[in-house]
């Protein structure tokens, strides 16, 4: 999870960042959202990094944690149009109330997200694609962080109706974009925090190595 390369910061105009906070956190068994990393919750260290990348930042959460997130962030929060449909939903949700052709998505528990990787993808989404994410050369696909034109509403909500909810069925679709990420100091970008081990280990990297 660690990375000796500093964050450096990167603005993308014409950007607004959702932030999405709706999910069911089940192999976290807590709101990973609300979980406490130093004096700030996990969601305020993704928010204080997106907000260094873009325009604006909206936060999409659930009927069931919109109440505590905008108490804790002083903020509203956009709720997704329908609960409980993964993040395909909160995808379309920011899609359907957004002011800017382009949309970056990132999921509340990426804290490490870097600038370059955003302008790249950014830049995908205004040279034509309507989607872009990232593959890793080890890993493989990365879903988030995601750059949506508004243009890919229409075939998000098309999968939705069909009872999709998967991100890779997205990303499968002609107009979805996959780049390759072969800087080892951008691949921290895609770290998560699902599990209470993930959880311990950015509660130590954070108190140990803070990032800029």
């Amino acid at each position: 999870m660690t990375s000796d390369k500093l964050h450096v910061t990167c603005h993308v105009p014409y950007v607004t960042g959702y932030i999405l906070a709706g999910g069911k956190s089940s192999r976290m068994g807590r709101d990973k959202a609300l979980l406490t990393v130093g004096s700030r919750t996990l969601i305020e260290v993704v928010m204080e990094r997106i907000k260094s990348l873009v325009d604006h930042v909206v936060v999409v959460g659930s009927p069931r944690n919109a109440r505590p997130l905008g108490e804790r962030l002083g903020r509203s929060i956009l709720t997704d149009l329908k609960p409980d449909c993964g993040p395909l939903m909160g995808i379309y949700t920011g899609l359907m109330a957004t002011e800017t052709t382009l949309n970056l998505f990132v999921p509340c528990d990426m804290p490490w997200v870097e600038g370059r990787l955003i302008e790249r993808l950014a830049r995908t989404c205004r040279e034509g694609a309507d989607v872009a994410a990232s593959l890793h050369p080890l890993e493989g696909m990365q879903p988030f962080p995601l750059v949506c034109r508004t243009t890919a509403c229409r075939t998000i909500g098309a999968l939705l109706d069909a009872g999709e909810r998967s991100l890779q069925a997205l990303l499968r679709e002609p107009r979805a974009q996959l780049m390759d990420i072969k800087e080892p100091e951008l691949w921290h970008s895609f770290t998560n925090i699902n599990t209470v081990s993930d959880y311990a280990k950015l509660s130590h990297e954070t108190a140990v190595t803070p990032r800029p």
